[in-house]
């Protein structure tokens, strides 16, 4: 019922944007950027730098020798003619690829889709969320040494000393995008991440970045500002201003805050010029009770108002959701090597994996959106299964060139499995055990 119908709208931006990654794939300036020697890749082996590509775009979770069979049963089943290998050959060519790859070819993704100017926004805005996570990482010196390791409460015994790194994500969360991505050790702060995010992520006055409690401090509204972008903060109690705007009773006060003498020196540096900021402290309760302050660069309480604010704060909540993904789905602490470097191309490629599905089930939801059956609730694709059924579609899209084949699978599969979206629902939120991956019990 849906195929036509959705094969034309996803030709209109999906089929393009993996065009234009074939493009690139096989242009051989990118190839030197981020192959490791000039000699790599230039002979006839099984793993040419395409052919690894694709390979690591399957998003690896079994042992690496099944992975291959399956890969290889995937390019057979396109028509495709391919010996298998032996994992050794893998692990050998994957020292010969630049990490940042697939940080590369996320970009691309993330640069076409908004070439379209067909992206979701609120109020003419796009809204990114800020947030970070740790990640748990294999468990050995050398990482060790590189990420850091968390000590057990339970005591200072070797065994309870975990290997982890900190992360922090930039995410359009109305479009399920995800802009940047970062690995670092545990001992830098989410702040100091953010900075380094804000100099490499193009932004623009037309962006709102929403961030929880723990973000908030002068020295950043004046650089958000610096940057020429709109931000909303949700604010510490212990704050200042925030106790008074408490006990003023007001929903909505425009106050200029001041540069403190303490940050002036790293301001400089930063190269922020303007001492002061206009900003906007609004009231808003929450769902349970809770009162909550909002503060925001939009300070036209007639353009947003206070129930706004509380909207907009809402919508940063699929970030949460996205580390979900992260974590549960595309099970980014199931790495598929125990180094820095295995570490960092899964870290990039799951990224890259995310954004290329997260644009893929776009039009087959606005489809299923606008479906004309009368049913209890509207309906969006199963993400779990877009994201199986792509590990089986980037083979056609990267590998055996069976494009039009591969869509029509994609299409056919994750338009036939999808879940109710049932608004409104909330749950308390729980803090789980993390699951643990062994590299020798790998799920077969």
């Amino acid at each position: 019922m849906y195929n036509k119908t959705l094969i034309g709208s996803s030709s209109s931006i999906f089929v393009r944007i993996v065009k234009h990654l074939n493009l690139k794939m096989a242009d051989s300036v990118f190839t030197s950027l981020y192959k490791i020697g000039n000699k790599s890749f230039t002979r006839d082996r099984f793993f040419t730098f395409k052919v690894l590509l694709g390979f690591l775009m399957t998003n690896l979770q079994k042992s690496i020798q099944r992975e291959i069979s399956l890969f290889v049963d995937a390019i057979e089943l396109d028509g495709g003619s391919i010996p298998e290998v032996g994992k050794s050959a893998f692990c050998k060519a994957r020292k010969k690829l630049q990490p940042t790859v697939f940080k590369a070819l996320s970009n691309e993704v993330v640069n076409e889709f908004y070439k379209f100017g067909e992206a979701d926004l609120w109020h003419g805005y796009r809204i990114i969320g800020v947030d970070g996570t740790r990640i748990v990482m294999p468990n050995n010196k050398a990482m060790s040494n590189r990420f850091g390791v968390v000590v057990s409460s339970e005591g200072n015994k070797d065994n309870n000393a975990t290997c982890m790194a900190q992360s922090l994500t930039m995410y359009d969360t109305l479009n399920n995008i995800t802009l940047y991505g970062s690995l670092e050790n545990i001992a830098e702060s989410e702040t100091s991440l953010l900075y380094k995010a804000l100099a490499d992520v193009t932004l623009n006055k037309n962006d709102i970045l929403v961030f929880d409690r723990f973000f908030a401090s002068h020295l950043l509204f004046l650089y958000l500002q610096k940057l020429g972008v709109q931000f909303c903060f949700r604010m510490r109690s212990d704050w200042n201003i925030v106790k008074d705007f408490k006990a003023s009773g007001k929903e909505s006060q425009v106050l200029v805050l001041q540069m403190p003498s303490k940050d002036k020196k790293e301001a400089i540096a930063l190269g922020i010029t303007e001492t002061c900021i206009k900003c906007r402290l609004t009231r808003v309760e929450l769902d349970g009770g809770e009162i909550e302050i909002l503060l925001t660069s939009l300070t036209d309480g007639q353009k947003i108002n206070v129930a706004d604010t509380k909207e907009l704060y809402g919508k940063r909540w699929p970030i949460e959701d996205s580390y979900k993904t992260f974590k549960n789905k595309v099970c980014i602490e199931n790495f598929s090597g125990k180094t820095e470097h295995a570490v960092m191309q899964d870290f990039y490629v799951k990224i890259f994996i995310m954004n290329l599905t997260a644009v893929a089930i776009r039009p087959i939801n606005a489809a299923l959106s606008k479906e004309s059956v009368k049913i209890k609730y509207p309906h969006q694709v199963n993400l779990i299964e877009a994201l199986a059924t792509m590990k089986r579609a980037v083979v056609s899209f990267f590998v055996t060139g069976k494009l039009a084949k591969g869509i029509k699978r994609l299409i056919t599969r994750v338009s036939k499995i999808t879940e109710p979206i049932r608004k409104g629902r909330k749950f308390k939120r729980k803090h789980k055990a993390k699951k643990k991956y062994y590299m020798t019990q790998k799920p077969v």
